[in-house]
Order: C-alpha cells, then structure tokens, then sequence
C-alpha cells in the first residue's frame, strides 16, 4: 500500500465562473470526502485564468467564417471547445477585447500529445488564411469590434 499518492486536477471554467470560488469550492469537496486517517493537502497553482468565450455572432468571427469559406469552398462547422489561452479573458477583462481563435490544427493530428504532429500543407494553408483574415477584419467598422 503506497504511504503517498499526488493528484492534478485542472479545470476548464466557463463563462461567468470564478475562479477563486471554484478553487474553494473544489477543496471544500475534496475534504468532505477525505476517508478517515488521510491527509490531504492542496496545493493551488498561483496561476488562474477567467473564463472567455466568444459571442458566436462577433464579426470577427464573421470574418474567420468568410476566409474559410474562401480557403474550402463550403460554411465551416462550429464546434464549441473548451481550452485554456489565459491572455484571451484578460484581453476582454482589461482591454474590452475579444479574441479570435483562428488555427488549423485537425482532431488526428492530437495536440499537446506525446504523438502531436502538424501537417505541412497546413502552414502554406494559414500564411494564405492569416493575409486573408487580416483582409477581412479591415473591412470591419471600427465600432463593432
């Protein structure tokens, strides 16, 4: 029987989530349910992120529909994905900034695995989608991003 045994536990927020409170929240349920004769101790990293999504209608999005339009002939397909890109909630809490999220990576190419890969079409691909965006997003009034 092991006399020590560590656990990390990450945890994606979502919009209108503290975290602070969700830190207390999860100490709280991790010593409620602590057997008898366990110690348990957390140990919180110092770094947090808020919560940040982006409305779907922002048009910055907008613009990120088009060129992918442009670049593969058909509407993409959203998928709403949690993640963590700390500077994207503090572009919008300090700056009143949203942040689009424009990439290339595919589902099999398994990012942030041991067996990541990126294909090498795909970064001619986003040099020609990255121009094509910044076309776009100078198309925008100035009021409605």
């Amino acid at each position: 029987m092991p006399s020590s045994a560590h656990a990390k536990i990450s945890c994606r927020l979502v919009p209108d989530q503290d975290p602070a409170k969700i830190l207390k929240l999860l100490t709280t349920h991790i010593e409620k349910h602590t057997p008898p004769g366990v110690k348990v101790a957390v140990d919180p990293n110092p770094s947090t992120a808020e919560p940040y999504l982006i409305p779907f209608d922002h048009p910055g999005n907008q613009a990120a529909v088009t060129v992918h339009r442009e670049l593969f002939g058909k509407t993409p397909y959203y998928a709403r994905m949690g993640g963590s890109i700390p500077v994207c909630g503090m572009f919008l809490k300090e700056l009143g900034a949203y942040t689009v999220n424009f990439a290339f990576g595919l589902k099999d190419e398994n990012v942030h695995g041991p067996d990541e890969f990126f294909r090498l079409k795909s970064f001619s691909r986003a040099q020609l989608a990255y121009g094509l965006l910044l076309e776009e997003v100078s198309k925008l009034e100035m009021g409605s991003i």
